[in-house]
């Protein structure tokens, strides 16, 4: 795709408070983009700004690409108003969060992000009506005014007392301390209680748009609503179907309610540039949507298939797998196993369970995400929150100076770094007998990252490192099975969870699934796991393949036929 469509032409001409519904596929980026381009060409001279948000760092990273090279087209560039592009998260947390959350908090401190590790907060729990719970539990959506929140236990969701709630995140939040989830309430109760806040930020950014609309919860949408209230004009464009984050209250109604308000314009996106003829078709089947291609049909094999599995022998499927890829004449580098729970990404990944206990296991994880996974980022969070679980309490807001990155804290980001991959003197190989090598090695190595941080940074120690670096539950093994150095080289196929792989275009999609879920999905998108089927479907170009459990294959076959799925090797 080239040229813009008549569909994204209508919608980059039109510079009013607009509700996208976009199919998958539809070219969402590139009109987003263009359109955020258009405004700061017809804004030139004003001094307001434009936002652009979305809900993942990749999306942002594309989108900030994409309209740089735009703006090199154009010479008049530099004149222009300025434009950004965020997180939702980021945007909230750096213009209310850090520099005015903390009076609502009523903290002598600036509000920083923990994520439930730090050692500080053992003492920080709700009553959840049973027992105590710690407050990285506690979520929260709001269903009206300012005290109209409901609060849930998160892991096991059930409803928490108000009263009980409240009273656990005043507390946390009088220490300056905010979870993912929380923080959103303390950004909302301190536009609510400073309208001069709300009004200067609805005429520093006057225009907003916000990209996947679908995954904005309860919270985001009363901040936005404050801002829209105050002046500021709204765009959304996203795809009601991908709403695959109903667990943390993203349900893709906000989208949905937004174009019917008035003074709103609801335009669509109907033609889908990535994937095939039928693999279209059989999203249309289960979304009842009418969406077009523009793609013809390649000569070699294409479509959505389903093949069955046995649960104790996933390398079979991998295989059926990795020989259509080769028929279809696409690259294993260029396709991905798509899971719908992470127990299934780590049986069809091939990666080991991690063993050890506490901080250890962790290490253990992490060790495994770089060397069998090859997940350095990952592997860099994990060692990340076990560096923070060994330093005394005071030190808890050291993962969130961490995440947001800046000058101050750059050269501990690289010591961190250089222990993650230095296999001698930092994280030791998994290769290593566990008990006897690795442990001993990651002690060693430990401790003197502890007395280096120390050292250069003022980092304490916690002052049970002993106790907490055991190898209690580490084998006389390797932490993974290494591979046969004689058998041919063998590319590995990526292994991520659905929700990992949201947005992304991938050649040849395995799409992984039990029974109850592939039922979902064909029953189409009403629920989540419906939706999740079909986002897992949608990433694919040229190659879908279904796998479920191979004694669930008689039952589902025929309603799998009747939505246009193909069976593999039939």
């Amino acid at each position: 795709m080239v040229e813009l469509s008549p569909e994204q032409i209508s919608i980059c001409d039109d510079h009013g408070p607009l509700s996208v519904m976009a199919c998958a596929g539809s070219g969402k980026t590139r009109t987003t983009v263009r359109r955020l381009a258009d405004m700061r060409i017809n804004q030139v001279g004003s001094r307001a700004r434009l936002a652009l948000l979305s809900f993942s760092n990749a999306a942002v990273d594309t989108f900030r690409e994409d309209y740089q090279r735009l703006l090199e087209e154009h010479p008049a560039a530099a004149a222009m108003p300025l434009v950004e592009i965020d997180t939702v998260d980021s945007f909230i947390t750096s213009l209310v969060l850090r520099p005015h959350a903390h009076r609502t908090m009523q903290s002598p401190r600036c509000a920083f992000l923990v994520t439930g590790t730090e050692p500080f907060l053992g003492g920080f729990n709700f009553y959840d009506g049973a027992r105590n719970q710690p407050v990285k539990l506690l979520t929260h959506a709001r269903e009206g005014g300012l005290d109209r929140f409901r609060f849930r236990n998160g892991y096991a969701m059930t409803d928490v007392a108000t009263a009980e709630a409240i009273k656990a995140v005043n507390r946390l939040g009088k220490t300056g301390a905010y979870t993912h989830d929380l923080g959103r309430y303390w950004a909302y109760r301190t536009l609510v209680e400073t309208p001069e806040l709300t009004q200067a930020l609805s005429r520093r950014y006057p225009f907003i748009l916000i990209d996947e609309a679908q995954d904005v919860v309860s919270t985001q949408e009363a901040i936005f609503d404050l801002l829209i209230q105050a002046g500021s004009q709204l765009s959304m464009i996203g795809d009601a179907n991908q709403a695959i984050f109903e667990f943390v209250g993203a349900t893709g109604e906000f989208l949905a309610r937004y174009g019917k308000r008035a003074g709103v314009t609801s335009r669509g996106l109907t033609v889908n540039f990535r994937s095939v003829p039928r693999i279209v078709a059989v999203a249309n089947a289960l979304t009842a949507r009418n969406d077009t291609w523009a793609r013809a049909a390649p000569a070699e094999l294409n479509g959505a298939f389903f093949a069955g599995y046995a649960q104790n022998e996933p390398a079979k499927l991998i295989e059926t797998f990795r020989n259509m890829i080769a028929t279809a004449g696409l690259k294993d580098s260029d396709a991905a196993v798509v899971c719908r729970s992470a127990s299934l990404v780590k049986r069809f990944g091939g990666a080991d369970e991690a063993v050890g206990q506490g901080v250890v296991r962790s290490l253990v994880e992490a060790t495994i995400a770089r060397d069998q996974l090859g997940k350095h980022p990952e592997a860099f969070k994990i060692v990340l929150r076990c560096i923070v679980a060994l330093l005394a309490d005071a030190h808890g807001d050291v993962t969130s100076k961490i995440t947001r990155g800046g000058a101050e804290v750059a050269g501990l980001r690289r010591t961190i770094w250089s222990f993650v991959r230095d296999t001698e003197n930092g994280l030791p190989h998994g290769a290593l007998l566990a008990d006897t090598e690795w442990h001993p090695k990651l002690v060693k190595n430990v401790k003197a990252l502890l007395a280096d941080l120390k050292s250069r940074y003022g980092l304490e120690p916690c002052d049970t490192i002993g106790q907490r670096l055991k190898k209690a539950a580490l084998p006389h093994a390797g932490l993974f099975q290494t591979p046969d150095l004689a058998a041919p080289d063998v590319v590995a196929l990526r292994t991520e969870t659905v929700h990992q792989v949201k947005g992304e275009s991938i050649d040849a999609v395995l799409y992984v699934a039990s029974k109850p879920h592939t039922a979902e999905m064909l029953a189409g998108v009403a629920t989540e796991d419906g939706r999740i089927g079909y986002v897992a479907l949608t990433r694919a170009r040229n190659l879908f393949l279904l796998g479920l459990p191979i004694n669930s294959l008689a039952e589902l076959r025929p309603a799998l036929l009747a939505r246009g799925f193909l069976e593999a090797g039939a």
